[in-house]
């Protein structure tokens, strides 16, 4: 088996989490319509193994699978550590090692999640043995029917950290809500999420999430919709006391968390077939970058040193590499090694193509 392939195609990898969704995923991926389950995420870019504490083990859950043109299929983390340099790339492999260095998943949500908070790299690194903390991004896709999608994000009306403990120890839940403000969201938003900051996306919400290579979590919130969180599940295996140290208490308003976490796209290229966006970057996290194409004709992806991950948003059209095609489609999703052939894409007259691009 050849494993310096030119591309490969991203499986499904469906993963179990706390609440309910996933209606969207099946139907976005071009797939039939399906019920709303207990695996309302889509790993789609990861060499993470999902952490369900409390739930029965699932072999290598979380870890996304890709398939060659030929056929093949391997995990992605296999092709990173049998060959870092041609995937990776040289810089990114003697920096980080044989890892992706982000995370990547399809998020669909039918309920509000249980409110929760993630540690930051600095605490992760200090107090949890861990490289990475969990800084997110979110760019919103779309929206189920019916509904005024919002987000929790950072405290509203900050309570001390005494009374969050009281908050979260009682499950005073009436007095949890009244922390938050919902924050409106609009589909082509970004988001992101710093450690410490506590969060709940809204139900009906159909998003992209990027972020460090991390599954950690503290849950605030045990019971939700008939959905609860298993003691194993709600304080990464430590106390409260531990987990409330991780917690940002500053009080903002609405407006503060915008001008704060909702990002603008920036622009990066324009030619006469593509414009390139930067919608999270370095000034936001050095592990990885979200990047917005949009072509209106045929012609070649940018160059890149570095792996990436595409992911089509809408239109269609033809990806073509090292001599193997392959169609463009809404939900298809790839991977790109760093050292492989220049990718060229080819649009039907008059169509349009939106791709979203992660890099590490």
């Amino acid at each position: 088996m050849n494993i310096l392939a030119p591309f490969w195609e991203i499986l499904p990898a469906r993963v179990r989490r706390n609440y309910h969704g996933g209606a969207l995923l099946s139907a976005f991926n071009g797939g039939a319509a399906e019920r709303d389950g207990d695996c309302p995420e889509d790993w789609i870019a990861s060499a993470v193994v999902a952490r369900n504490p409390g739930m029965p083990p699932v072999p290598d859950e979380g870890l996304t699978r890709v398939r060659s043109a030929h056929g093949e299929i391997r995990l992605l983390a296999s092709l990173l550590e049998a060959e870092p340099a041609y995937y990776l790339g040289e810089s990114h492999w003697h920096k980080r090692g044989a890892e992706l260095g982000f995370l990547a998943k399809l998020l669909d949500s039918s309920m509000r999640l249980h409110v929760q908070a993630h540690p930051s790299a600095a605490f992760s690194q200090k107090h949890l043995n861990s490289r990475y903390g969990k800084f997110e991004s979110y760019v919103i896709l779309g929206f189920r029917e019916g509904v005024s999608p919002y987000l929790r994000l950072g405290f509203q009306h900050a309570p001390s950290p005494q009374t969050w403990r009281r908050i979260i120890e009682n499950q005073d839940i009436a007095a949890m809500d009244a922390c938050f403000d919902p924050i409106p969201l609009n589909i082509g938003e970004i988001w992101i999420v710093p450690g410490g900051m506590p969060h709940a996306i809204g139900e009906g919400v159909l998003m992209l999430e990027v972020m460090e290579p991390s599954d950690w979590v503290v849950r605030c919130e045990f019971s939700r919709n008939g959905v609860v969180v298993p003691p194993e599940g709600r304080f990464m295996g430590r106390d409260l006391d531990f987990c409330l140290r991780i917690f940002d208490y500053t009080q903002y308003s609405v407006e503060e968390v915008r001008q704060r976490c909702q990002l603008q796209p920036a622009l990066l290229e324009a030619a006469d077939y593509l414009t390139v966006e930067e919608l999270v970057g370095r000034a936001h996290t050095d592990c990885f970058s979200v990047r917005r194409y949009r072509f209106s004709g045929g012609g070649p992806l940018p160059d890149s040193s570095s792996i990436r991950l595409l992911l089509v948003v809408s239109g269609e059209g033809t990806l073509a590499c090292g001599g193997q095609e392959t169609p463009l489609r809404r939900g298809r999703r790839f991977i790109l090694p760093a050292n492989g052939p220049r990718a060229e894409v080819s649009l039907p007259t008059g169509a349009s193509l939106e791709l979203l691009v992660c890099h590490p």
